[in-house]
This record gives structure tokens, sequence and C-alpha cells, in this order.
């Protein structure tokens, strides 16, 4: 490593390395030694002879020895947004895998609050990563944290309260239930699990309330976390009932000039029976695409309207017919003011309907096709309904949620079609543009190295489930969703996901091989250095 004067004219050169550029026959190698960045972008890329004139222009020179480098990632659906506000509110049990571990946590944050200061863990893990194979007891939590209000949220599966959880919510043995959700009872006492969205709202109202900055400070923390996985970039799905408020902290974050990580915006309608009207007026108020190259709101979804949304697929469902009716009046108003879309749909019906939707406006405007619009999760696809999405051009998010919840899948489909879920083999044989993510933070982890894992191996937790050979990718093709394949979501195809000239210049140098080393080392994988636009967020101890 050497560093030059300040007539530095260049950011940085990488040489004597394995470089992915994941570049198109056209563009150049799939694979060089060298690179050199400058001015946010990619200015060279060639053997390391080719670079030898940038280095004594660089501010920066690493001699990579042999190290594999990678296009930054790019989580291409993620709830960021609001995980980032409550992200120094909150406990993150990710990698915990016992629950002594997990209420050491708990123990260990209640010590740093103010007496009365709710202690949370807002989804983000499952039983099946934990020795015991269960949620904590109401008792448990009691004999961890006594004197604080405790709520711990498994993914969207069930919560569980302390007893001064229960009674800051209100919530005696004698309390109905709330709407849209449970208070599990035994013998009458309430044991402190909750179960639905209802229920789940009444602590989340008050455990993830944020002081004046706490929600700044938040995303910053939450973005040097990502920047550590080697993420440069994350495609935000908006969310249930997200309001335009909910991103005032991220706009200040990036109004200050600290935003480290590229973030990319879907809106999602926020009034339950006023969808139409939210989407009428965000899409009258704001142009599509509006922000710049670290911040941009990029279409309408995952949500844009409540009652044709299916959760994870685990429960009957069917699209309303007075919903579809204002789903057809949302997609209208999308397609003629020229907004991409990006729509959740797990089970293949509630898809066909959606797709009943795209392809009626379609017929009456001619302005879906080839739009880049996206359907979220597709895990319940048919071969049918994936034609049609191929006919309109459109293109798949994929997230690794079943890695946690192998079990549950095949208790509700059934072994075959959980092993067909999603059915990724197909996807690619209709040529659909596959794009890699996590659903986190609620639904899941937000490793991008594990859902790299997932794709690879089709690989479940508690070993259920597991996806067919033929709905696998190769290392290839998983690092492609996250790169190359991720940037199309948001019409970004010519400018990032690739490591060649005029591209971007976001970078990963992870800590392993990723086309070489073992399988069950891909979950582990971290980055030693990961580079926003030619400037460093990341750093590990092997390029400090």
């Amino acid at each position: 490593m050497s560093t030059a004067s300040a007539t530095s004219v260049v950011d940085l050169v990488l040489r004597g390395g394995r470089i992915s550029t994941f570049a198109d026959p056209e563009q150049g190698p799939a694979e060089v030694s060298a690179l050199a960045l400058a001015g946010g972008k990619v200015v060279a890329i060639g053997s390391d002879d080719d670079m030898a004139a940038y280095v004594p222009l660089a501010a920066r020179v690493i001699d990579l020895g042999g190290r594999r480098v990678l296009p930054g990632l790019n989580d291409s659906h993620i709830h960021a947004v609001r995980g980032g506000v409550s992200w120094t509110r909150t406990v993150h049990w990710e990698d915990v895998r016992s629950l002594d571990e997990g209420l050491d946590r708990l123990r260990a944050d209640a010590a740093g609050r103010a007496p009365g200061q709710w202690v949370a863990v807002v989804g983000g893990w499952h039983s099946s990563q934990l020795a015991e194979g269960r949620a904590p007891t109401r008792a448990e939590l009691d004999a961890a944290v006594p004197d604080h209000p405790v709520y711990v949220q498994e993914l969207y599966d069930r919560g569980v309260l302390n007893s001064a959880g229960l009674r800051a919510c209100g919530w005696d043995d004698s309390s109905p239930d709330p709407a849209r959700g449970e208070l599990v009872r035994s013998g009458g006492a309430l044991t402190g699990e909750l179960r639905g969205v209802g229920a789940f709202s009444v602590p989340l109202a008050q455990a993830l309330e944020v002081s004046d900055g706490e929600d700044e400070a938040g995303v910053v923390a939450m973005n040097a976390v990502l920047a550590r996985h080697g993420l440069t970039g994350v495609v935000d799905g908006g969310g249930l009932l997200v309001t335009p408020r909910d991103y005032d902290a991220l706009y200040a974050v990036w109004r200050r000039g600290e935003l480290t990580v590229r973030t990319r915006t879907f809106l999602s309608a926020w009034n339950r029976g006023g969808e139409v009207g939210d989407v009428d007026q965000l899409t009258s108020l704001v142009q599509p695409d509006s922000g710049d190259g670290l911040l941009r709101i990029v279409g309408v979804g995952e949500i844009p309207h409540l009652g044709c949304h299916d959760m994870e697929g685990l429960d009957p469902f069917t699209v309303p017919d007075g919903a579809y009716g204002e789903l057809v009046e949302i997609v209208r108003l999308c397609a003629t003011r020229g907004w991409r879309m990006s729509v959740h749909a797990v089970l293949d019906a509630t898809l066909g309907r959606i797709l009943d939707a795209w392809e009626q406006v379609e017929a009456e405007t001619g302005l879906v096709a080839g739009r880049g619009w996206s359907i979220v999760h597709a895990d319940e696809a048919s071969r049918g309904n994936l034609e049609r999405l191929a006919r309109l051009g459109a293109g798949v998010l994929v997230q690794n949620r079943l890695v946690l919840k192998g079990s549950d899948y095949v208790e509700a489909w059934g072994a075959d079609a959980t092993a067909a879920a999603p059915p990724i083999g197909v996807m690619r044989e209709l040529g659909l543009t596959i794009g890699g993510g996590t659903d986190a933070t609620r639904a899941n982890w937000f490793s991008p190295w594990t859902a790299v894992w997932w794709l690879v191996t089709g690989a479940t937790l508690d070993g259920q489930g597991t996806r067919a050979v033929e709905h696998r990718m190769s290392r290839a093709e998983a690092l492609a969703a996250y790169t190359r394949d991720a940037a199309w979501f948001t019409g970004e195809q010519g400018h990032r996901g690739r490591l060649v000239p005029g591209y971007d210049a976001d970078v990963c140098i992870p800590s392993a091989d990723p086309f070489e080393c073992p399988e069950d080392e891909l979950p582990h994988i971290l980055s030693d250095l990961t580079v926003l636009g030619g400037r460093v967020t990341h750093a590990s101890s092997a390029f400090p």
C-alpha cells in the first residue's frame, strides 16, 4: 500500500487482485487484476501494467495480494428506512444462537436505559436459530429484566411481553383481544405472548418512540453495520403503514452529507381505506426518480393497496373485489404518470390478481410493459404467471425469508411446493431479471451473505424445505443478483452494479473469496473494505 501527494487526481488504485467486473462481453473482461477510481467513478480496468500510469496520480494504492474484489453489494428489497430510525433503540438478535445469549443482551441494554424505558427486540430473528428452538417466556423476560417493560418480537410470528410490558400496554387477564390481534392465554391468564399485527402495534408504538436526534443517529449506525457487510446500496420497500413522515430522519442524514449507503425508496400507501388518495397525492407532488446518487425515490410499492397484501403467504388470502378495483386505479395512476411499481405477492393467486390489474392497464394505455416493474417475493408463482411477467418485461425480487422458516412453509404448503419456493429455475429459463435481497430488518436477517448462501444452496436453518437443485443459483448468478441485476430494478443498470469505466465506484473486498470458499463459510463473510463512490465507508484491520 502506498500514499501519493496532495496533488493526487485518482482516489484509489487496486492492483494484484482478482476483480470480478460483471461486465457484458462488449464492456470488457469478466475478471481483471487492477482498476482505478476517480471522481466517484471507475476510470480504468485492466492488468497491473495497464494501471501503472495511474499509480503516481493516486491518493491511495492497495496491493490486493490476490484478493477477490466485487462491485458493492445492493440489497434489492429491505426495510432499511423503518429499521434505521429505531436501530439504536432496539436490541439485535440476528447473530444470537441461544436464549441465554439473547437474555444477556437484554440485560446489558436495560443497564444503559433510564427506569421505565422499553427494552425491545423487533424481528430479525427466529426460534430456528436458537439452541433451544423456542422464543423466551414471560417468566424468563421477568427474571432477566424485571424493572423495564420488555418486548421481544419473533419476525411477524409472535411477540412476547414481560409483566412490566403488559402493564405498560394496559393489558391484564380481563383485557379483550385488540383488533387484528390476539393476547394468548392459558387457563384464562395472559401468557405474555401476542399474535397479529394489531397486537404487535401496541407495544411497538411505545417501544420504538425515539427522542430528538435518536432516529438520525440510528440511520447512521445502521448504515455503518450494512457497510461492514459489503453493502453500498439498499432498495427500501416501504412497508405496512410507513408514512411520509417516517422518512424525515433519512433525509436529515442525507442533507448533512452523512449517508453512506445509496438508498432507493419505494413508497407504500399508508392509509387503510385511503390508498388511492395516498398514491394520487404522492404521484402528483413528487416526480419519479426524484433525488440524487445517494438518495432517490424510485417507485410505488411494495404495498400500493393494503387490501391486496397477503403478508407471508402462510394463511389463506383472497384479494377482495373492492380492493382489486382500487388497485387498478392505482396502477393506472402509476402508468400514466411515469412511475415504476413493485408489488408484494407471495401466493400465486395474489400474483395473478396483480397481473390482471397490470394487464388491464397495459391494454388501456400501453404504459406498463417494458417499464421495469417488479414483483416482490413470488414464492408460490406458477409457470403461467411467470410467463405473464416475462411478457410484461417485469422482474422478480427474491429474498431468503424461507431460510429461517422452512418447517413453517412445509407445514403450510407441503414439501414439494416448498422445494420450489421461489421457482428460480423457471424465472431464469424465462429470462426474468432476479434481484437478491433479504426483506430485513423485521422479517429476516439483514446479512447479504446469508442470502447468497441460500440462493446457492437452497438450505434452511432447520433443514426443512430445502429448495430443489433446479431452483438454486450458481455463485456467480447469486452475486450478480446482488450487484449487476439489482441495479435493474431502480433503472440504474447503466451505471451501477459493475466495475467497468463510467460506472459508480462502489467496491467490496470480502473477507473470503465467495467464488472459492466452502459453502458453509458463505454466511460468515464480511467486508474487509467497502468503498462508496470512491470513498471508504468501512475498513477492517486488513486495510487500516
